[in-house]
């Protein structure tokens, strides 16, 4: 029936600080931008897009709470990730990352709209 999923929707309540977030913060790029409230972000080295929509009223999200989250694949090690997030004072949902299995490791953060994100590689 589908083939892949080619974007993924993150809504947020302001735009300038998502797309400051997105971009400074993790390092996404801006291939696509429609109007000040929707643009599209994306790695160099990826296929899949974020739809960035703002202007949305935000809603309570923690870790016990449906939601959706995506994975990000870092370059580095999830613990060189883990303490630079942490000095760039993002929102870190765990004391350090979890050891999932003998070479996997990951951890979970939330963007300003509490959106969460999880990193997940080598420990």
């Amino acid at each position: 029936m589908f083939k892949g999923i080619s974007a993924l929707a993150i809504y947020v309540t302001d735009m300038d600080r998502a797309i400051k977030f997105y971009t400074e913060t993790l390092g996404f790029e801006i291939p696509i931008k429609i109007h000040p409230n929707l643009c599209f972000l994306k790695f160099k080295n990826s296929n899949l897009h974020i739809y960035l929509e703002g202007g949305k009223k935000s809603s309570a999200i923690d870790v016990d709470t449906g939601r959706l989250s995506f994975f990000l694949e870092p370059e580095k090690t999830v613990s060189e990730v883990y303490a630079t997030l942490k000095a760039k004072n993002v929102k870190l949902l765990q004391e350090a990352p979890e050891l999932v299995q003998d070479d996997i490791a990951c951890f979970q953060f939330q963007d300003p709209d509490g959106n969460i994100i999880e990193v997940s590689g080598k420990p």
